[in-house]
């Protein structure tokens, strides 16, 4: 707690030289030791109230507030992952992950993925599946750990067994519409071509490009699973830039290198909320005054 005027308390010191030096001289004498008694504690009672209603006024004047730091709500990135659930993201046997025993591409490529979300505090992240069709599955949150779960979860197929890449796309451009985000960026990642779907590659690029966003591309196998071109043109296209992994190691590597090129410099504002709380010592000073008042035309308080 700090006081918006804190020199009022000065006031308290001519109130004390005031108490010392004009002092009201009072004759009367009470021989009577009960009317003497009563008249002892009526002037204490009625200093107590006096002094506790001027300090409190005084505290009142010095305006006591507190602040607290307002969170920022404007994240410096939001970031929307775009994962493929096609039928060609699971393969247990030779190929892409072929040194993963017991695990598919699909599931690594999850958990990687999971984990770069984890790692974006402070940043909006949102997560779009597509197959036959794309579509939303986590809007824009700060729950990190919420999105990395659910995309922990999701299965293949569940979109369809086609690639609607395009679709997918187009669909991040309208997810990221009314994000304040300093920087929009989107991460598409896919080991096939586009084959299904209704929105043409030069529309989902008029839609990206509208929303200044930054696509980056990463494709997942050896050369000819994916469509290396249409993921470079995108890329370039958008201001991002495209990768390829050939495995779990290089895709963990790939997702360090989107996150050095979506780090921000941009420092947010500090915003405070202001409380005040000058209404409780005048509540209180108000009060002692009329108790004062009271005992000095001696009603029953």
């Amino acid at each position: 707690m700090e006081f918006k005027y804190p020199f009022v308390f000065f006031i308290i010191l001519i109130f004390l030289i005031c108490a010392f030096t004009c002092k009201v001289k009072n004759a009367t004498l009470y021989m009577n030791l009960f009317r003497y008694d009563t008249k002892f504690r009526k002037k204490y009672l009625l200093e107590f109230f006096k002094w506790l209603g001027i300090v409190s006024l005084i505290f009142a004047l010095a305006n006591p507030i507190t602040k607290t730091m307002q969170e920022n709500k404007n994240p410096a990135h939001s970031v929307v992952l775009l994962m493929d659930t096609s039928k060609s993201m699971v393969q247990t046997q030779g190929g892409f992950f072929a040194r993963s025993v017991h695990s598919d591409k699909f599931d690594k490529a999850k958990k990687i993925a999971a984990s770069y979300i984890k790692q974006r505090q402070g940043d909006n992240v949102g997560l779009i599946v597509f197959g036959d069709f794309a579509y939303v599955a986590s809007p824009l949150s700060f729950d990190h750990v919420s999105t990395a779960s659910l995309l922990e979860h999701i299965k293949q197929g569940v979109a369809g067994d086609k690639t609607a890449m395009y679709d997918a796309l187009f669909l991040s451009a309208r997810l990221l519409r009314h994000s304040k985000a300093k920087q929009k960026a989107v991460i598409l990642l896919t080991d096939g071509f586009n084959t299904s779907g209704n929105i043409p590659l030069q529309a989902a690029l008029r839609a990206v490009k509208s929303e200044n966003i930054k696509v980056f591309t990463i494709g997942i196998g050896t050369e000819g699973e994916f469509d290396a071109q249409a993921l470079s043109y995108i890329a370039k296209q958008s201001g991002g830039k495209f990768f390829y992994a050939l495995d779990a190691d290089g895709l963990k590597q790939v997702y360090e290198k989107i996150d050095k090129l979506q780090k921000s410099e941009v420092k947010a504002d500090e915003k405070f909320i202001t409380k005040y709380w000058y209404m409780y010592p005048l509540l209180l000073s108000i009060s002692c005054f009329f108790l004062y008042i009271l005992i000095l035309r001696g009603r029953k308080i």
